[in-house]
């Protein structure tokens, strides 16, 4: 497996491992939302939780890595 390869891969399983944690203990996730944000910090959370999910999807997919 090429370098680059295995790269991409490590990189999607720590999007992956982080945002499987954002349901998993999402009270620490919820504590670091700025107040700022509209809405409740439980919404953001799963909110970058499903986007770093699909980041990973994104970068495990040889045919969506490129920019």
């Amino acid at each position: 497996m090429p370098r680059s390869e295995r790269s991409s891969l490590l990189l999607a399983g720590l999007l992956a491992t982080a945002g499987v944690a954002h349901f998993v203990s999402p009270r620490q996730f919820d504590a670091i939302v700025p107040r700022v944000l509209p809405g409740s910090p439980r919404t953001w959370t799963r909110a970058s939780g499903v986007a770093e999910l699909a980041l990973a999807a994104g970068v495990a997919l040889p045919r969506t890595r490129r920019v």
